[in-house]
């Protein structure tokens, strides 16, 4: 099997694969335009597997093959159009006409797919598929490019007005769309320009860059912190080179220089148990030396934690705990604002700002932010309630106020107080979000613990 075989089996495998998570997500919404995207791109996958392996060298059979190939890949263009719309909930307002519309050139290029003006003929040249394109073929990349762009616009000029995963979700798409369009250029059309055509397959199969990408994006309302990700591939292919380059070297000199011959099952056997019983050791040593040279992004969160739980320890001072607070909130999340409210004694349903301390004063009654951190005893995050359109009041009230973001705190089953983040409309990463609530966690066991002993040295002083 060729490298170029092995590539379209791959993008095929995680077409197939992605299928499948698409179907068993929740999110029924945007699943089928997405899904039927991908159908077309896997249907239009197996046909190229097939020319690959069964019609290679049956000459016509090849060339009517190929031109079916076009076949599915007529209306990944109009899905297209379907998701765009989708992502902001309007295709269902679009007119019926608007839509046959998209649909209209492709059904107009069915019945001429088996002619001359779709493929003129194929060669085959070392195991690679090389066609002559008709005027058809021409057509539809005006067709397929012009649609596509109108796509891109539709999803710029919506961008602002959507909500921060939204937001987040077309940021994605636009980074898939233009990976994708670099690899295909790169590899389909400027390295044969210049003379190299061994990898025009990796341009034709990059569309899996786009399926992955964009799939992940739609499926997801929480997204990991890019830095840290590509941290750990970094560190994970480094790590991988080195333990393999070491284990290469070892064998090399035992090969070469000892001269133990590993023909036998016997040698076979030993040097697999001695990888099994070094590699861990090794491993771990590697590890050490690769981030000893590396700066981890996700050592930030790590020490910020560590921070604040000694912080929230060992301070007998409010104002003191929350200063030093903020501030170590402030490495990990880049936030504009935040504000701390603690309920009054005398009266447990209004709430007065105790940091930065102010006069400002909220009421349970009148916010249905402190009432669904009352009820359900969970943080409020902005992003999430209007994505999810959840509870329409609460999300309107929290992008009126500001405030991306409300962790309660609780002591004994009782609301104490809040904290509000207004983090500039900038969505929170899966990482700041697990680290938000560790340090809720962390402040609802020190605020009620502090009060409670400021209550006895009140009582003592009487």
């Amino acid at each position: 099997m060729s490298l170029a075989t092995l590539t379209l089996v791959f993008v095929f495998a995680v077409n197939i694969i992605l299928l499948f998570l698409i179907l068993l997500s929740k999110n029924k919404q945007r699943r089928w335009p997405i899904f039927t995207m991908v159908l077309l791109l896997a249907f239009w996958q197996s046909i190229e597997l097939l020319d690959v392996t069964i019609f290679i060298d049956k000459g016509i059979l090849l060339l009517q093959a190929e031109r079916f190939g076009l076949l599915p890949i007529l209306f990944l263009a109009p899905a297209w159009m379907w998701l765009v719309f989708s992502l902001f909930d309007k295709w269902a307002e679009i007119k019926i006409y608007k839509k046959f519309l998209y649909y209209l050139p492709g059904i107009a290029m069915i019945p001429f797919v088996f002619t001359d003006y779709n493929l003129k003929d194929v060669v085959v040249n070392n195991g690679l598929i090389s066609y002559t394109p008709g005027a058809l073929y021409y057509f539809f990349s005006i067709y397929f490019v012009g649609l596509v762009g109108y796509g891109l616009y539709v999803l710029i000029r919506h961008r602002n007005e959507s909500d921060l995963v939204v937001k987040k979700q077309i940021d994605y798409i636009f980074t898939a769309t233009a990976l994708t369009v670099i690899a295909s250029v790169l590899f389909s059309v400027i390295l044969p320009l210049v003379g190299v055509s061994d990898f025009y397959y990796i341009g034709v199969n990059s569309s899996v860059l786009f399926t992955l990408i964009v799939t992940y994006a739609l499926f997801r309302h929480r997204f990991f912190n890019v830095k840290i990700f590509f941290y750990r591939i970094v560190i994970n292919l480094l790590r991988l080179f080195i333990v393999g380059f070491v284990f290469h070297i070892f064998y090399m000199i035992l090969s070469q220089v000892v001269g133990i011959s590993f023909s036998d099952s016997k040698s076979i056997i030993f040097f697999l148990i001695f990888l099994g019983v070094t590699a861990p050791f090794l491993f771990d040593l590697v590890n050490k030396l690769v981030t000893s040279f590396l700066i981890n992004p996700s050592d930030d969160v790590k020490n910020a934690e560590n921070s604040i739980a000694d912080i929230l320890r060992s301070s007998q001072d409010m104002n003191l705990l929350y200063s030093k607070l903020v501030k170590e909130i402030s490495k990990v999340v880049d936030y504009q604002e935040i504000f701390i409210y603690l309920s009054k004694k005398d009266s447990p349903n209004s709430f007065y700002q105790v940091f930065p301390v102010g006069e400002r004063l909220i009421n349970v009654k009148d916010s249905h932010m402190l009432e669904f951190l009352q009820r359900y005893h969970k943080a409020a995050n902005q992003a999430e309630i209007g994505y999810f359109k959840t509870d329409k009041k609460l999300a309107k009230e929290m992008k009126d106020k500001q405030i991306d973001i409300a962790l309660p705190i609780f002591y004994n089953q009782q609301l104490l107080g809040v904290m509000i983040i207004d983090n500039g409309d900038q969505l929170l990463s899966t990482q700041q979000l697990h680290f938000l609530h560790k340090v809720n966690k962390y402040l609802d066991i020190a605020v009620g613990s502090l009060l409670l002993h400021q209550q006895a040295m009140s009582d003592k002083c009487r």
